[in-house]
């Protein structure tokens, strides 16, 4: 069924408007004609998720029914290969009525469910209409750490098996053996009973969307978007009226753990220690028992079925596991099967072994990654490690105190490993102390080794004692405890310890995982500070397993330009007809955004050229003085600069020349540094008492991204200069040498990759510059200038990388005379005067 006949809304909550109607019906076009990918670019404030939503399960309710046909053809045609074609047809529509009248049994169940959920978790929500308000919550029980608690697990040291590590079991690996096999006999015994239920539906969601973002809060937005839209059901047609969207949304322990002996341990890392190894105690857990009793009660009925009674976010499915006295964390990812709509954050989806781990099957999914102008900068991220030799220092010293503490009460395997990580430390720090030259300087995997005895230690047993004693998070916490013991208390006979708020041996266990597994697109080296790095080169190898396993993949973001980054990192084999492209104007008119670049010669920010005088004093300050007075004292003015080093140097000169106060008188200043407070707070109650403001931010710093500069906060958005990387920096000149070579290995010129490399500067800068003037427009009645304050944006190969709604709107005026007079006219037209 094509997007025209008959669905042109989507099942959209509101009227759409025409640039929506054009993304949904681009991804709908996508899905049904088999397209693999879709990159689509919709600007903030342009109802991108909505849209999402409503064209990906319009599509997915409108062919569900033959999907589902299509499943039970296959299950039919793998069974009865031999029977003629009219008894196959006979039998799938036997099976499927029957799975129907079922599913009628299943929306009943869930409508009295619904029913009830408010009396049964009174906290979730309160629902008026459309209006969801969540009552309070108590908050978090606060729950001490006794030094007890401190204290790890005897553990069986490798040494005392080192004849036999193939093939010995240890203790841990027993219990964790026999838990496993426990859980997955009373899965197997759970389902065996469910199929004899009414209410079992895992069958009808042939194809899951798995909705990915980069933070909770983006998750939790999604899901009260996913609350508005209204779907008709798949199978209306067969007499099933109601179909209820199937909504799961994934976490990390530390948003759904509920057990506070646990969460109390704070870290992400700390907490997910600190469940399983509570897991594999005789005490267990009071919320998560591997029983069938529980598997089938708790989890298969009480917490599925009430998640599946409404949408749910996050913090409504602690309050139903609380209420049902059951683990949601454990219960979402047993919900997986039933759900038709699934979100969790990018590290779920973007690690294969995570996927494996929390049973994430995308086959014949589609695959939403939101906010998708990262991702290969993602991908590389999730990939990479990297260690300190200040890290190593503070690690090295944490675990030699803990030893000091807890010899006398550790079992022998904990203290002869303790002592192997502490001399693996050692080594480490002696290493970057005699080899550290300069940012860039590639590292062997045999150098490590070089002229010591570390060989001897044996990486892969360390590794594994750090990943099954669970003694990081102790070893940490304990650091910590200390910190905060030496704050407290001046008599303390040793010097004061000094804590990280990143768990530092988890920090290390992450670099070791990679040097007992590096990739062979990976690289080691040294970065600026004395820091070793280990960084992933080539993204599209680990992406790779979500595009052969999805139906379809769809990327988007507000500013994706420039789309050629994605698609040569990520989809090089994917043949251009399976490809979709999408990028949409901007919902406001017109009239309600202008750009503009000024032409003047002056205005040249080269690395060369932007430390003069002339520049900073005259060019710089007379423009921004000029449009502190042309933008009404109503609105204010967010000015971006390439970094804090310059941002400083420029601040530290208008002060210094009094030309800071000159500006200051007009319109007062705000500016953002390393050391000082957030500005926006401030910034805002001045625009707020319409005295005129100016913010002076950085590209890539806390207000570039994820902050919404609406309407009067943002009536003019300045970016001064192009936010070029730092090419001296270890990670741009290995991957620029990366690049490189792979360009001349494949056949290319040196003149190729020298443009290549060009083309990757300019590709991360322009990334930087969309992000930042994205700023500024944040809904549809919203309007404002964007000022990019270099004549160099003029250049094609540099224009052609802004995003398309900003590009279609540059002026013609090239003087900044003629722009400010435009500037002041634009105004007036927005009855300023």
């Amino acid at each position: 069924m094509g997007a025209q006949e008959g669905c042109e809304k989507f099942g959209h909550p509101y009227e759409p408007y025409e640039i929506q109607l054009q993304l949904m019906r681009c991804i709908y076009d996508a899905l049904s004609s088999g397209r693999k990918v879709a990159v689509v670019e919709s600007p903030t404030g342009t109802g991108k998720t909505l849209s999402l939503i409503c064209s990906v399960v319009s599509w997915l309710r409108r062919n569900k029914p033959d999907l589902l046909a299509g499943a039970f053809g296959e299950d039919a045609e793998e069974e009865d290969d031999d029977e003629p074609d009219w008894v196959n047809e006979t039998y799938k529509r036997s099976v499927l009525g029957s799975r129907l009248q079922a599913m009628r049994e299943y929306e009943q169940h869930l409508e009295r469910l619904s029913r009830d959920l408010r009396m049964l978790v009174p906290e979730v929500r309160e629902t008026a209409g459309n209006t969801y308000k969540r009552r309070k919550t108590p908050s978090r029980v606060e729950v001490s750490v006794a030094e007890s608690d401190f204290l790890a697990q005897p553990y069986e040291s490798d040494s005392e098996n080192a004849n036999n590590d193939g093939g010995v079991i240890h203790a841990g690996d027993k219990q964790k053996l026999e838990r496993e096999v426990k859980e997955m006999l009373a899965k197997l015994e759970s389902s065996r009973s469910d199929e004899k239920s009414s209410l079992k539906n895992d069958n009808f969601n042939p194809v899951k969307i798995f909705y990915a973002s980069r933070t909770h809060s983006q998750l939790n937005q999604f899901a009260s978007q996913l609350r508005l839209p209204k779907f008709e059901s798949s199978f209306v047609e067969q007499q099933v009226p109601v179909e209820r969207l199937k909504y799961v949304p994934l976490a990390s322990r530390k948003q759904l753990c509920i057990n506070e002996d646990v969460k109390k341990w704070g870290s992400v890392e700390a907490i997910n220690d600190a469940c399983a190894e509570l897991l594999k105690s005789p005490k267990g857990c009071q919320f998560y028992q591997p029983s069938s009793a529980f598997y089938k009660e708790h989890l298969s009925r009480s917490f599925r079925d009430n998640t599946f009674a409404q949408i749910q976010d996050i913090e409504d499915l602690c309050a139903l596991g609380k209420a049902l006295h059951v683990c949601p964390y454990y219960a979402t990812r047993d919900s997986l099967t039933g759900a038709e709509v699934v979100t969790l954050p990018y590290q779920y989806l973007l690690s294969e072994s995570t996927r494996m781990q929390l049973g994430i099957d995308l086959k014949d999914s589609i695959v939403i990654i939101d906010e998708a102008h990262n991702l290969v900068e993602t991908i590389n991220a999730i990939h990479s490690a990297e260690i300190s030799l200040a890290d190593l220092t503070l690690c090295n010293e944490g675990v030699k105190r803990y030893l000091e503490r807890f010899r006398s009460r550790l079992n022998p395997g904990n203290r002869v490993n303790l002592m192997k990580l502490m001399e693996l430390m050692r080594t480490w720090i002696a290493f970057i102390r005699n080899n550290y030259k300069k940012p860039g300087q590639e590292i062997s995997f045999v150098d490590f080794f070089a002229s010591t005895n570390i060989d001897t230690l044996n990486i892969h047993k360390i590794n594994r004692y750090i990943t099954k004693s669970k003694v990081a998070y102790k070893i940490d916490t304990y650091t910590k405890s200390l910190s905060e013991e030496s704050c407290n208390s001046d008599s303390s006979s040793k010097a004061p310890v000094k804590a990280s708020s990143n768990p530092l041996l988890f920090k290390v266990a992450n670099f070791l995982q990679c040097l007992t597994n590096p990739a062979k697109e990976g690289r080691f080296f040294f970065e600026k500070g004395q820091v070793i790095k280990y960084m992933l080169l080539e993204p599209a190898e680990s992406f790779q397993s979500i595009v052969n396993d999805a139906r379809c993949v769809i990327l988007a973001g507000g500013t994706m330009q420039p789309v050629s980054d994605l698609l040569n990192n990520l989809f090089m084999e994917i043949p251009k007809e399976e490809i979709s492209l999408f990028s949409c104007n901007h919902v406001i008119p017109d009239e309600n955004l202008r750009a503009y670049i000024p032409q003047e010669s002056q205005f040249e920010f080269t690395f060369e050229k932007r430390q003069s005088l002339s520049l900073i004093k005259g060019g710089l300050f007379q423009f921004y003085l000029a449009l502190a007075k042309n933008v009404p004292t109503s609105g204010g003015i967010v000015g971006f600069f390439p970094s804090y080093q310059y941002l400083e140097y420029v601040y530290n000169i208008w002060k210094r020349e009094g030309l800071f106060t000159k500006l200051d008188n007009v319109r007062k200043i705000f500016y953002e540094s390393k050391v000082n407070e957030d500005p926006l707070p401030a910034y805002t109650e001045a625009v707020s008492k319409g005295k005129g403001a100016l913010l002076l931010a950085v590209v890539g710093g806390k207000l570039s991204e994820g902050i919404n500069f609406q309407d009067d906060l943002c009536r003019a958005v300045v970016m001064t200069g192009l936010p070029f990387p730092n090419v001296f920096s270890g990670e741009l000149l290995i991957k620029t040498r990366h690049l490189e070579n792979k360009i001349i290995s494949s056949g290319g010129t040196t003149k190729d990759a020298k443009q290549a490399t060009r083309d990757f500067y300019e590709t991360i800068c322009m990334k930087a510059v969309n992000q930042s003037i994205g700023r500024a427009i944040r809904h549809a009645n919203d309007y404002s200038l964007i000022f990019l304050l270099d004549k160099r944006y003029a250049n094609p190969e540099i224009s052609k990388k802004l995003s398309q709604w900003v590009s279609r709107r540059l002026q013609s005026q090239s003087t900044v005379t003629e722009i400010m007079k435009d500037t002041s006219s634009f105004f007036s037209l927005h009855n300023h005067r």
